[in-house]
């Protein structure tokens, strides 16, 4: 009987947001369904007439989406499935973002017609909001399909995760806060390339780029500073998923037209060595690894969280 409790229990996750009384009565249906079926089929009921009878009763979300008419817009058990694939699509939205500013191209669904530091926040919000109603929309046509289809929620990401040690929480802070002073004592006081005794047009266009270089270091560095002195004192998912959005939008700031020349001219360097290809190709690959580690993190929040509610 354990075994049909818990069965009964897992069906109620997955019921639509019904009045407590009349789930309850849905379940003594079930209940009832499953004990004349075990005995019907098999003469008594015992644990092992119990367990065959569920089976071929069906899944917790096969049972449950029986009774969907009326209900939710979306199912129950998909909500964790809606903020994962919204979190996914809004990573590539904003590096799509991103990579638009810097190859100074229309490359995302929304373009920042401003580029003032409140249009491009400003976008922000509604680049979310459309990747929300995109996966609300796709996710409502599955729950009137039955809501019984398995999406993927990539389990394989959770798998030899280990929370690092006190330790080791540590150790990243404190690199990432001598890569802040790096940083910073390298775009401030050099690096400085000279040609009998002169510099010349290339070394001039390699220090500035370089400079601006390590102003992106500084900067990135220092927003991982911050979350990781946060994860020392309470470890999350959600604080790296943070820093990763952070330093997105702190690269959206940095590249946008008007920003850039300001930050120019703070370095003391040509406004021109900011579209220099070097410097392209240094922030496509910072670009790249910071939506990679913002999907995987959102992936790993989301997915925890799927288990852990299956498995309840």
């Amino acid at each position: 009987m354990e075994r049909l409790k818990k069965y009964l229990d897992n069906i109620r996750t997955f019921l639509p947001g019904r009045q407590p009384e009349k789930v309850d009565e849905i379940l003594r249906e079930i209940e009832s369904h499953i004990l004349e079926k075990a005995e019907r089929e098999r003469g008594e009921i015992n644990d092992t007439s119990l367990a065959i009878a569920i089976k071929e009763y069906g899944s917790p979300e096969q049972v449950a989406a029986r009774y969907y008419e009326d209900g939710p817009i979306i199912a129950p058990h998909l909500k964790n499935y809606l903020f994962m694939y919204t979190g996914i699509i809004f990573a590539i939205h904003i590096g799509l973002h991103l990579l638009s500013l810097i190859f100074g191209e229309n490359g995302a669904i929304f373009r920042f017609s401003n580029t003032d530091l409140l249009g491009v926040l400003s976008q922000l919000p509604v680049t979310f909001i459309f990747d929300f109603g995109l996966v609300s929309l796709v996710l409502y046509f599955v729950t009137k399909a039955g809501a019984t289809s398995r999406l993927p929620y990539f389990t394989w990401f959770l798998k030899n995760e280990k929370v690092p040690s006190l330790a080791q929480r540590i150790a990243t802070l404190v690199a990432s806060i001598v890569g802040v002073a790096i940083t910073y004592l390298g775009f401030t006081y050099g690096p400085v390339y000279f040609v009998d005794g002169q510099m010349n047009t290339l070394a001039i266009a390699a220090l500035d780029t370089m400079k601006y270089g390590l102003f992106l270091g500084f900067g990135i560095l220092t927003i991982s500073s911050i979350f990781n002195f946060i994860n020392v004192f309470n470890y999350s998912r959600i604080v790296k998923i943070a820093s990763d959005i952070a330093g997105l939008i702190f690269l959206l700031i940095v590249v946008s037209p008007d920003y850039s020349g300001r930050i120019a001219d703070f370095l003391g360097i040509s406004p021109e060595s900011t579209g220099h290809p070097l410097l392209i190709g240094i922030l496509v690959f910072i670009t790249l690894v910071t939506i990679v580690e913002l999907v995987i993190e959102t992936i790993r929040f989301w997915a925890s969280r799927i288990v852990a509610s299956t498995n309840t």
